[in-house]
């Protein structure tokens, strides 16, 4: 047996306890897989060795159809910020029911929905809502296109901004083909689908992420360029922080050109500060895109910015040049309801963010100290409240580090995290307020126990 072959029997046995203990999940994933494609609606819910199916959730803990009970660091992709089923946020829905779950038309919830964000975030004058991040970086993309009269935009390599055809592209996830994704310095663009259109993706421009070759690839369209949008901490990359003098000189270059700047604040926003990273950061953009945290667990987008800079979504006041945005549910009373709730927890608690972040920072130190002491090929990254840990020893500064990443390893660790009772995505994990420091004790002795067991094992 050569030694490709014994780690393959050691990672299959790690698969092999996970589903001897969750025979009921295992089960309802099958019976989903008959009339949903691959039994999951959502390709990021696949997971190895089968997708998680959860059966209820509560502050800090999920629990899966099994009753098998997690340590939940997914937290909804970064979304339940207070928790699972935080009681303020039940009680708003449970208020708000009675009035309806749906209108289609205005209400003046919204009102007050809209006047949290802009008091909250420097760089929002006006916001309207819409119902996904997706649709909150295309209706960005949109409008910057019609404010500029350009036809080009430009993202950062390994930077997610959704699933739409402009910007489903150049993740630089690890897979085949690398040789095509081109020179550090000048990442080319790879449709990350079939069947994406091709005027959409090949008008889109990829840009080396924390690299001074950005600059003068943006100054050498700078005349055909709308926009340049960006993730000031990129999430499912690994959880990796731009630099703060980059965004500044990004920042001023846009700024030249006469570009606009978004911020992709859909995993940032209200999680590294009250105002999103444009606040941790101290750098204003023109617009940005939000979701996830503002939803309180439902459905939402949003997409905000200064009142210039949404000039073209004053529908009556521009008829000739405004765009279209649009929507069925944008602004429903529930989600307004429920994003209220977690938006006045946030404004209202001063020390909230302070402890959220000293969590953060305990992990990086921690993980980061037992790897260099135990001579783990490893680094822990992230800012605030998010994080990751890698299989390479860094620095890790864009998604181009991590093809030196041990493939075993990684693999081996995300089963068990998950055999030991860690709900986490593969590529990075969050805290919340439920998270007590009980809980980070735990979250870093399961990593620890887990490159101990891969060590012993050989595999790392």
């Amino acid at each position: 047996m050569d030694d490709k072959e014994r780690i393959a029997g050691i990672l299959n046995g790690y698969r092999g306890e996970i589903m001897a203990k969750c025979p009921k999940s295992l089960a309802i994933w099958h019976k989903n897989r008959s009339v949903m494609p691959a039994g999951v609606g959502s390709v990021f819910r696949l997971s190895d060795p089968f997708p998680m199916v959860i059966q209820r959730a509560r502050g800090a803990r999920i629990w899966d159809a099994d009753d098998n009970e997690y340590l939940d660091c997914m937290l909804g992709f970064s979304v339940m910020i207070l928790g699972n089923s935080p009681e303020e946020v039940e009680a708003a829905i449970r208020e708000a029911m009675p009035r309806g779950t749906h209108y289609g038309q205005c209400h003046e919830h919204e009102y007050e929905f809209a006047r949290l964000f802009c008091d909250m975030v420097p760089g929002v004058d006006k916001v309207t809502f819409c119902n996904s991040g997706t649709e909150a970086t295309m209706y960005a993309l949109r409008l910057a296109r019609a404010t500029t009269g350009r036809p080009l935009v430009a993202k950062f390599e390994g930077g997610y901004h959704g699933a739409h055809d402009l910007l489903a592209v150049s993740y630089g996830r690890p897979r085949p083909g690398l040789d095509l994704s081109g020179a550090i310095d000048d990442p080319a663009a790879i449709p990350e689908s079939h069947g994406l259109a091709e005027g959409a993706w090949q008008g889109t421009i990829v840009l080396p992420f924390n690299h001074p070759a950005a600059f003068d690839k943006i100054l050498r369209h700078a005349d055909r360029l709308a926009a340049v949008i960006i993730e000031p901490a990129q999430g499912a990359a690994g959880a990796i922080p731009a630099d703060r003098d980059f965004l500044a000189e990004l920042r001023r270059i846009t700024h030249q050109i006469g570009a606009f700047l978004i911020f992709d604040e859909v995993i940032t926003g209200f999680r590294l500060a009250p105002g999103g990273a444009q606040e941790f950061y101290g750098i204003i953009p023109e617009v940005s895109a939000f979701g996830k945290v503002a939803g309180g667990g439902l459905p939402f987008g949003a997409v905000g910015g200064t009142a210039d800079a949404m000039r073209l979504m004053e529908y009556d006041l521009e008829p000739e040049r405004s765009i279209l945005m649009a929507g069925t549910f944008n602004g429903n009373p529930m989600v307004t309801a429920a994003g209220m709730a977690v938006l006045n927890r946030l404004s209202s608690d001063p020390g909230l963010y302070a402890r959220l972040n000293a969590m953060g920072d305990r992990f990086w130190v921690e993980i980061n100290q037992f790897a260099q002491e135990g001579n783990y090929p490893a680094i822990a990254t992230g800012v605030g409240s998010m994080f990751a840990m890698h299989t390479l020893p860094g620095p890790v500064k864009s998604v181009r580090d991590l093809r030196a990443g041990n493939g075993a390893a990684s693999a081996g660790l995300r089963l068990l995290f998950r055999k030991n009772g860690l709900h986490i995505t593969p590529s990075h994990g969050f805290m919340s307020t439920a998270h007590t420091d009980e809980d980070i004790t735990r979250l870093i002795e399961i990593y620890k126990a887990a490159m101990k067991e891969l060590r012993t094992q050989a595999i790392w």
